[in-house]
């Protein structure tokens, strides 16, 4: 019986992966791109609701923001190591 707790041991052939894989690298683009989403939508609400704007224009930019917040959770859950 195998024991999920323990640590797989790697295997004598294989390399250990470095950090600056494609895949690594591609992952931090997506989350500093969604980062940058959250930013800009939260800027952009704040000028559009404290701008006097249509409330519409505001709220879409909100949704913007939170769209974002659950795209980079969404993301951080399915690249967790």
């Amino acid at each position: 019986m195998s024991d999920p707790y323990r640590f797989a041991q790697p295997q004598s052939g294989s390399e250990p992966r470095r950090d600056d894989t494609p895949s690594t690298q591609g992952r931090y683009a997506v989350r500093a791109l969604l980062w940058l989403l959250i930013i800009v939508g939260a800027a952009a609400n704040a000028t559009t609701s404290l701008g006097g704007f249509h409330p519409l224009i505001s709220v879409a930019f909100g949704l913007l923001t939170v769209l974002g917040i659950v795209l980079l959770v969404v993301h951080h859950l399915r690249n967790r190591r």
